[in-house]
């Protein structure tokens, strides 16, 4: 029960950060034309309209997290501590002096 439990909160967390995602960036319920249908067919048509967007919207974002974590290859621990310490340790040290030449030899 502790493992379901495990995995729903997964998922959970995947419709809460989706749902944050389209109010905070995406404009929440807001659409195109919002104005123009809550004139013609009414405040409630346009309400339930935009919850119905707004859940598009978290549909969307939950389809793009699954999208990217199925298409992302998994890189075991052992691959990640190499690629960290055998290339990205060298491009930082390349990028910090790279940037101390900039900022010595090159006038403002």
């Amino acid at each position: 029960m502790k493992l379901g439990f495990f995995l729903f909160v997964e998922y959970i967390n995947m419709f809460i950060s989706s749902a944050l995602i389209s109010i905070i960036f995406f404009g929440g319920y807001n659409y195109p034309g919002m104005d123009a249908v809550a004139n013609t067919l009414g405040e409630n048509a346009a309400t339930f309209l935009g919850v119905g967007v707004l859940f598009a919207k978290i549909i969307f974002f939950i389809f793009f997290y699954m999208w990217v974590r199925w298409t992302v290859p998994r890189f075991r621990y052992d691959q990640l501590m190499k690629l960290g310490w055998k290339c990205f340790l060298e491009l930082a040290l390349v990028n910090i002096f790279i940037t101390a030449f900039v900022l010595l030899y090159v006038k403002k």
